[in-house]
């Protein structure tokens, strides 16, 4: 059943985010924006029992063309280099498919499609080429889709360069969406000069950019001597370029060039010191972190400093990374995890990073991440265990709980319908 243009959910909680949360709960929506939220239905009515309604949850880190893996690469505590390794070697695979397979699209669909059941609508997706304008894959994707950049090379700084001023000029003149960001990919695959370059390009055009940095003790080394597995392995693979990163270079050394972007991404942070934190920190309003929980525990990585991130005022946002290392894409289940191996930070926090923290994150903060009045109607319907909690955060972060309903714009996607 169609709903009107102007209708009226009522949960036993919504969950506003920036407001507590309000207990019998209607939002009423109309031509796919929220108009209030209270207890006075507006329009067309429907009851959907015990549920929460949650601004739908937005995913901040992302790599959708790994989506058709059965499960991660590797295994638990693989060391993060092998685990390079793997992704080598499964990538070379997928090139060499026959002519006409289009195993990115496909991958990608199957992404967007499992990111939508576990309550997710906008995206921070990490893009690959080769692709071309207009061919499809992004069209049921909202959020930013980031151009990777690779190529450790110094020589390789103006075709790199050239290939994402291209990447922007494609995006932004097609007027379509997702928007489109740039990835220097990491500081062992992305030398200083061309991080530069790309930070003064986004600059200029109003592009975020995301980039992986501290994600490794290995990183760490490689920065700072040269040396280590990662330098194994950029030689076994024929990348390493003597003199391309300074020896004693930090993460703090990118962090500042990221700082003169408009909005710039650290994905992962698992290893950053205190004086990048609270860097990290001062730039909160331009600067995100990007915490990937469980991606982050396939790995065995150090306890994740999130209560130290918040308490510095870090904008701290989750991602799932992708099925190279991790089980599924579900962002509920991120959460869960969370809320269990972070109980020093408060679930409202918690909330947070999935929602306005991510909106922030992505530059979608003015139209997403709270339900308030004028913000799309952007909606994750999530089941509410029957028996009552003094609160109801504890409700929601029941594992047992699942997403129900997911609207965008208003209008139902998941379970799919025509309401």
């Amino acid at each position: 059943m169609a709903l009107s243009p102007t209708y009226s959910l009522h949960a036993r909680y919504l969950f506003p985010i920036d407001l507590p949360p309000i207990r019998d709960g209607w939002i009423t929506v109309s031509h796919g924006r929220i108009v209030s939220l209270g207890h006075e239905p507006t329009g067309e009515r429907r009851d959907l029992g015990d549920v929460a309604i949650l601004p739908a949850f937005i995913n901040a880190h992302t790599h959708l063309e790994f989506s058709n893996l059965a499960q991660p690469l590797g295994r638990p505590g693989t060391p993060f280099t092998e685990w390079i390794r793997e992704v080598v070697r499964w990538r070379r695979a997928a090139i060499e498919q026959p002519a006409g397979t289009d195993w990115r699209a496909d991958a990608i669909r199957k992404g967007i499609e499992e990111s939508l059941r576990g309550g997710v609508v906008s995206l921070g997706e990490i893009a690959t080429l080769p692709q071309t304008e207009g061919d499809g894959r992004y069209d049921a994707m909202q959020g930013v889709s980031f151009l990777e950049v690779l190529g450790l090379a110094d020589e390789r700084h103006d075709e790199l360069l050239s290939a994402a001023k291209a990447y922007l000029a494609t995006w932004h003149s097609s007027g379509r969406h997702p928007l489109a960001g740039l990835s220097p990919h990491a500081p062992y695959t992305v030398g200083p000069r061309l991080v530069s370059s790309i930070a003064a390009l986004a600059a200029e055009a109003l592009a975020p950019v995301a980039m992986h940095l501290a994600e490794t003790r290995e990183e760490l080394e490689l920065l700072r001597a040269g040396t280590g597995p990662f330098r194994e392995l950029l030689d076994d693979l024929g990348a390493w370029q003597t003199g391309v990163i300074p020896l004693g270079s930090t993460p703090l050394d990118y962090l500042r060039l990221l700082a003169n972007t408009d909005r710039s991404l650290i994905i992962h942070g698992n290893y950053l010191s205190h004086e990048e934190i609270e860097f990290a920190g001062r730039q909160h309003d331009r600067m995100s972190v990007i915490y990937c929980p469980r991606t982050h525990a396939y790995f065995a990585h150090d306890r994740y400093p999130l209560a130290e991130m918040l308490a510095r005022d870090v904008n701290v946002a989750l991602g799932t990374d992708s099925r190279a290392s991790n089980p599924d894409l579900n962002m509920l289940s991120e959460l869960h995890f969370v809320a269990e191996h972070h109980q020093d930070v408060s679930p409202e926090a918690i909330l947070r990073l999935a929602t306005s923290n991510a909106a922030k994150a992505l530059g979608m903060g003015e139209t997403h991440g709270t339900l308030a009045s004028g913000k799309r109607a952007d909606l994750a319907v999530v089941s509410v265990a029957a028996d009552r909690s003094p609160d109801p955060h504890e409700l929601l972060f029941d594992t047992r709980q699942t997403v129900r309903f997911v609207f965008r714009g208003g209008r139902q996607l998941f379970p799919a319908s025509d309401c």
